[in-house]
């Protein structure tokens, strides 16, 4: 357990998710590993729990003022899908107080303390506390955007100087997103398959298209679905990939990406031979953009029946799953058609025939133009802001 906590230390730092992190060690001998000294407070909620491991972080900007700002009104349930699959709700706390922390987190799996950071229990090792902070970044930063550009829709009051603000510390934050060069030619071999993802799924990665353990990626060689496994990281998938036969004659598919049916489907009905989907976050946030008042509002994940798009990708509702109100049963439809579908709150899904290159380009386009329209709606950008957009 101590020997994997400098790995996800540095993952915070290279994602720009984190500088000041550390985690708390409870095993017979207090040990710290990170770049800040713990509240004693922090050693006293380990010992209140009795977790082995606690996991305590400052996100970076613009995060960290994001979740300042949802945080005004306590605890916050983001309607977008990984909150509502993982998280549910994130508790707020107002201090550093042992027994209201150790009490939040016997209920749920990370805190939000004003002005300080997240905290987070990790019992089953430092992957799990590295995750669960991801993920409270990524749903203060969807709930903080998605409320300000909601009240921007019906013409509402919202902080517009914090909004353009934060946008612009995240134009700073991202790295230059542009498609990278990926192999070409990859249906040879079972090897170049798993290569092929795995190099795509860095690039995923490294560019800020998705947090690594959200997101998956498939390809259809020889009757078979080569797809990352459920809960891997998708900048480690050469060892995280499992292989489907199409007929099922196999149960290997038991550990595969919770969303081999939709691949599966849009494989069957398409010529598609690679999918790739992540969760960017302003293809996410712009896809919970919506000023119709009607008899489904609050159910849109799942029951929106209304034709929605972001420029010429339909966003489509949908749960995680094989159930009747499942992806599966919108997503492969709206890829045989456009090319690519957005899934209300949860991400984006692009198809190629051949190799992972132009599902990478249309990934990074449809992200871009999110991030447009954004920007247009709250900030009324003049020409030196644009010229970031504009750049890719």
């Amino acid at each position: 357990m101590r020997s994997l906590t400098s790995k996800y230390l540095n993952k915070l730092k290279d994602s720009k998710l984190a500088y000041d992190a550390v985690y708390i060690f409870n095993d017979g001998e207090s040990g710290f590993d990170g770049s800040i000294n713990p509240d004693n407070a922090l050693i006293e909620t380990m010992r209140e729990l009795k977790t082995p491991l606690l996991f305590f972080g400052r996100p970076a900007e613009p995060f960290f003022s994001a979740l300042n700002a949802v945080a005004e009104h306590g605890d916050f349930s983001p309607n977008d899908s990984e909150t509502r699959t993982f998280l549910h709700t994130v508790p707020v706390a107002d201090s550093f107080d042992p027994q209201t922390l150790a009490g939040l987190l016997k209920k749920r799996k990370a805190v939000y303390i004003k002005d300080r950071g997240i905290v987070t229990s990790a019992p089953y090792g430092a992957e799990q506390g590295y995750i669960y902070f991801c993920s409270v970044c990524f749903s203060g930063f969807v709930k903080f955007f998605s409320d300000a550009g909601e009240k921007a829709l019906l013409k509402q009051p919202y902080n517009r100087e914090l909004v353009s603000r934060l946008i612009k510390q995240y134009t700073e934050f991202m790295p230059k997103i542009q498609a990278p060069d990926l192999m070409t030619e990859i249906m040879s071999s079972d090897e170049s398959i798993i290569s092929a993802m795995a190099q795509a799924g860095r690039a995923t990665v490294d560019m800020g298209l998705v947090d690594s353990f959200f997101g998956n990626i498939s390809c259809l060689y020889n009757d078979r679905i080569f797809i990352s496994r459920t809960g891997s990281s998708l900048d480690e998938l050469e060892n995280e990939t499992d292989i489907c036969p199409v007929d099922e004659s196999s149960c290997q598919g038991l550990t595969a990406s919770s969303e081999l049916a939709t691949h599966k489907k849009i494989y069957e009905q398409t010529d598609s031979r690679v999918i790739l989907h992540a969760h960017p976050r302003f293809s996410v946030i712009m896809s919970m953009m919506c000023a119709e008042d009607c008899a489904n509002r609050g159910r849109c994940h799942y029951a929106c029946d209304r034709e929605r798009f972001l420029g010429d990708v339909p966003i489509v509702p949908g749960e995680v799953g094989n159930g009747k109100r499942a992806m599966v049963n919108t997503v492969p439809d709206a890829v045989q058609r456009h090319g690519s579908a957005i899934v209300y709150g949860h991400g984006v899904f692009t198809v190629s025939a051949s190799d992972f290159n132009d599902a990478f380009r249309k990934l990074v386009a449809t992200e871009t133009r999110a991030l447009r329209l954004y920007h247009h709606l709250t900030c009324q950008p003049d020409a030196d802001e644009i010229a970031f957009f504009d750049s890719f």
